[in-house]
């Protein structure tokens, strides 16, 4: 069984998978704290693991892919702290199956390699996926199934965080999809305007990307929290995915994994 954890600025993903069969067990959240102990983090993850029936003896592996560079090293101990052999981090050395066009592969964060591994390997070239969470990222694949660049905007929740706090006597509010397109009030003006907005942006972009891409027809997949309630709101026939990451960390961990490789003490 495989731990995975993927780590982005506002929360952490834990989950788990099956080796042989590579299906999702679970898939929590934990909020994302640069000041938690590695002991406390094995703890969290310990505990999510037991809500989901499952003891730290039964997992073979893990993998962590992480945007988050203050807590990579904090999370690799505390997976450490409960897996036979030595998680694998997303990053250079390790086979994804994703050729890099960009300027600099370097500076690319491993949360859109590890999406771009899994979109190719299910849906194919060319490809847009598009990931809402802290910021919205939109990856572009090309005809060859390379990585040919992304575009970042503001997230969805990040966005509404700075309506009512910079905005006088606006409200924080719910995000979901309001009612109508235009808001008689002041709550569904907002969120109207943030979900519909987010959505005709991605139709555009999609519509500019195919442009410059030179094709048609491409494939949009949308991951991330916000994913189904966005994507009813597109025009543009769009595939919701809320797995992918996770789908992408298990794959590129069969593509690597060593058996052999067991620790000699813990970090």
């Amino acid at each position: 069984m495989i731990l995975t954890v993927l780590a982005e600025n506002t929360n952490i993903i834990i989950s788990c998978a099956e080796e042989s069969t590579s299906k999702i067990l679970f898939e929590e959240y934990i909020s994302t704290d640069l000041n938690r102990m590695p002991v406390e983090y094995s703890i969290i993850i310990k505990q999510i693991l037991e809500l989901n029936s499952i003891r730290p003896d039964m997992l073979t592996g893990g993998i962590i892919s992480s945007c988050v560079p203050g807590i990579t090293d904090t999370l690799k101990a505390a997976m450490n702290q409960l897996l036979p052999v030595r998680a694998l981090e997303v990053g250079p050395g390790l086979k994804t199956g994703v050729h890099i066009k960009t300027d600099d592969p370097g500076e690319l964060g491993s949360d859109l390699i590890v999406s771009a591994a899994a979109g190719i390997a299910e849906y194919g070239a060319p490809l847009i996926i598009i990931n809402l969470c802290t910021l919205t990222t939109v990856s572009v694949i090309d005809e060859s199934g390379g990585f040919r660049g992304a575009l970042f905007m503001p997230g969805i929740r990040l966005s509404a965080d700075a309506v009512s706090k910079s905005a006088a006597n606006l409200p924080d509010v719910a995000l979901k999809a309001s009612h109508r397109l235009i808001g008689t009030n002041t709550v569904e003006s907002i969120q109207s305007g943030i979900l519909h907005g987010c959505a005709a942006s991605i139709d555009g972009l999609i519509k500019r990307i195919s442009l410059e891409l030179g094709c048609t027809g491409i494939t949009a997949v949308i991951t991330g929290a916000f994913a189904e309630t966005v994507a009813a709101n597109c025009e543009y026939p769009v595939i919701v995915d809320s797995h992918l990451c996770i789908k992408g960390l298990v794959l590129i961990y069969n593509r690597n994994r060593r058996p052999g490789s067991r620790k000699n003490s813990r970090p």
